[in-house]
């Protein structure tokens, strides 16, 4: 019973670490929007660049474009919002 307890405890601590790894609050510039995929583009500060993707499910907030400072906040690779926001230089 102890063994299967610590088994079910150590399972549980290593998803939940699994887990907040595939969510990201993304902030920088979008530089590409791809209405066939519907992937958005958002290059950050370090200059890198990180695809997602967007849909009705998305909450949007602002005039989303190329070329706007966006803050994304992605779970594997969907953006569940997207707004626009006033960055820092």
């Amino acid at each position: 019973m102890k063994k299967t307890l610590l088994t079910l405890v150590g399972a549980f601590a290593i998803l939940s670490l699994v887990s907040t790894g595939w969510a990201a609050i993304i902030k920088g510039n979008l530089v590409k929007i791809d209405d066939k995929t519907s992937m958005y583009t958002v290059k950050d500060a370090k200059g890198k660049e990180h695809k997602v993707h967007v849909d009705d499910t998305t909450k949007k907030t602002g005039e989303i474009k190329v070329g706007v400072d966006v803050e994304v906040d992605e779970a594997k690779g969907h953006a569940k919002s997207i707004t626009v926001v006033e960055m820092k230089k």
